[in-house]
């Protein structure tokens, strides 16, 4: 997929979307990391594990604890331990954090993604609200 497509199907997907597309971009990078490990591939590791990152932080510095209420501090939390076991795994270069993070993500991305197909107008505004800000800001992290 090239990167014209991907910025056209960024700015015209939802906002749910957006933020579906950033989940997917950090397991893309956390199965890349996973491969990079067992294959011995150290730098390639390091170079997934901090895409992921990336995206990780791009979700959590997004979040807005104001609007987004108990969701958004939810959400915080559960960023910050994603962050925790992907910083494990490239410390000591193992892949049970990453599989740890992986779970986690996986379940966020399947309730973001249960939540887009449903119509606008039964959409929980407060889940949207709390990750407000990484709909405005995700094309440059979703094709990481």
């Amino acid at each position: 997929m090239g990167a014209r497509y991907r910025e056209m199907e960024i700015r015209t997907a939802t906002p749910e979307m957006v933020i579906v597309k950033l989940y997917e971009g950090a397991l893309r990078n956390i199965r890349a990391a996973r491969g990079h490990q067992e294959s011995g591939q150290i730098a390639g590791r390091a170079t997934a594990i901090a895409k992921a990152l990336a995206i990780v932080n791009e979700l959590q510095h997004s979040l807005n604890l104001e609007q987004g209420g108990a969701i958004a501090r939810n959400l915080d939390a559960l960023y910050f331990y994603v962050t925790d076991r992907l910083l494990e795994a490239n410390v000591r270069g193992t892949v049970q954090p990453l599989d740890e993070a992986s779970g986690v993500l996986s379940t966020l991305n399947e309730a973001w993604v249960e939540i887009s197909r449903r119509p606008a107008a039964e959409r929980e505004v407060s889940a949207c609200d709390a990750n407000a800000g990484a709909a405005a800001e995700g094309p440059g992290a979703a094709g990481r």
